[in-house]
């Protein structure tokens, strides 16, 4: 069969299975701490112990980053297993397909603690459920995202889609922030359901609808017919190697993991941010990611015309500086002279302008470096560079969610918020520090 190119309506069912994932991760990104540690105001009971180590660490910190461990091992797993794949209808759209339902069923449970007030064994519950979901997360995304590289095959393929995903993600940012809205209409449709139960009945919604959208590439792309015959013959060990003796993918990787960790301590804030720094309803957050994807859409055609005429490397340094100055603004939420509402809305106009750099140019920079790396060695090795993004992206946005956990120790509550403002500087330095290493990139 000849390689074809892929038209915009296989672009687009990528983009929606994007989207679908994007839900499910990024759900986890703005409830999980929210919902197992609350704030005072919020209506709900701490369901985790505050037990603190060495005055820093606390355990629910501990808990989430337990899982990393488990994925240095089982990412590069599946990326070889992907990349060696002999199966009739491709190397990575089977892959995915075989993920979703236990994906979706982990994403669910992991909010369904067996109790439902303050106890140790929901700890426990945390640990395993997310490890399932992980595994299975990166067995949908690792294939998913060598894609990139593999259907970009044409001139300005790999812009296409890396924008496509982009906006998918962005979009389920958006929705996955919706859930707080919609657990407030699910309790108004009766007196007996209690907070805690809304957020779990729009969390399995949420993360249904993501299931669906997941499905739709397995179903309706046919990978043999949009990516060109490739096959890695190399063992996982030597794959890996190769990767991370890639000088341009480890600055990259430094670089990438730094960001989202930044954005996984500003996600898991943003509902603290609203509650207790600011006083307004959790539901206005969906307003809020609204307005933020709203900006990132309409600068994606700018974006895609500065990379043609500046090099990403440059524009990658100065996104990466100027988030740290959005970033850094939060330590002053709530006492700007204004009012609360302009002051949230300022701060996410901000955020989209870098975010609508940084969710197109990193996967494009990444299928260049698999693409230079398959053409040196013959090699097709495209899932083992996405798969390791994918634990580096986890590493820091697990990092991200455990540094803001540590942070709410010096306060995360009305009138009590240090840790929350600290939470933003803490972004910030991460954020110059992505910039600082990706300076080194040999473009």
């Amino acid at each position: 069969m000849q390689t074809e190119r892929i038209p915009l309506s296989k672009i687009i069912v990528y983009a929606v299975g994007t989207f679908g994932w994007s839900i499910s991760i990024n759900i986890i990104s703005v409830m999980l701490l929210y919902l197992y540690l609350p704030p005072s105001n919020a209506g709900m009971v701490n369901l985790v112990p505050q037990i603190v180590f060495f005055g820093v660490f606390n355990i629910i910190a501990l808990v989430t980053a337990s899982g990393r461990l488990f994925d240095a091992i089982a990412d590069p797993l599946i990326a070889g297993w992907s990349d060696r794949s002999k199966n009739p209808k491709g190397r990575r759209i089977p892959f995915m397909g075989m993920a979703i339902i236990p994906l979706t069923i982990f994403a669910i449970v992991m909010f369904y603690p067996p109790f439902h007030t303050e106890n140790k064994l929901n700890l426990l519950w945390l640990a395993v459920m997310q490890l399932g979901f992980y595994f299975f997360f990166g067995l949908y995304v690792i294939p998913n995202n060598a894609l990139v590289a593999e259907m970009g095959h044409y001139p300005n393929g790999k812009m296409h889609l890396s924008t496509a995903q982009s906006v998918g993600f962005t979009i389920g940012m958006v929705v996955s922030s919706s859930a707080p809205a919609l657990a407030h209409f699910i309790k108004d449709l009766g007196p007996g359901i209690s907070i805690l139960k809304s957020n779990q009945l729009a969390i399995i919604g949420l993360n249904i609808i993501g299931a669906v959208c997941m499905a739709m590439p397995v179903l309706f792309i046919n990978e043999k017919k949009y990516v060109k015959p490739g096959l890695a013959t190399e063992s996982v060990f030597a794959s890996l190697k190769t990767a991370l003796g890639n000088h341009n993918f480890r600055i990259f990787a430094l670089a990438d993991a730094a960001y989202f960790m930044s954005v996984a301590i500003i996600t898991s804030g943003l509902l603290y941010y609203v509650k207790a720094m600011l006083g307004l309803p959790e539901s206005i957050g969906v307003l809020l990611m609204g307005l933020m994807v709203a900006i990132t859409l309409a600068l994606y055609p700018v974006v895609n015309l500065l990379e043609k005429k500046i090099r990403k490397k440059v524009v990658m340094v100065i996104t990466f500086f100027s988030m740290a100055l959005v970033f850094g603004s939060v330590y002053w939420l709530g006492r700007y002279p204004v009012s609360p509402v302009f002051q949230v809305v300022t701060l996410m106009v901000f955020f989209g302008i870098p975010f609508s750099f940084l969710g197109i140019l990193p996967t494009a920079v990444l299928a260049e470096i698999a693409e230079t790396d398959t053409k040196d060695t013959g090699q097709n090795k495209e899932g083992m560079y996405f798969g390791m993004r994918a634990l580096f992206q986890k590493l820091g946005q697990t990092v991200g969610i455990m540094l803001f956990a540590m942070l709410t120790l010096y306060g995360k509550d009305p009138g009590h918020d240090f840790g929350l403002r600290l939470s933003g500087i803490a972004g910030a330095i991460l954020c110059i520090f992505a910039g600082t290493v990706y300076t080194r990139y040999k473009e």
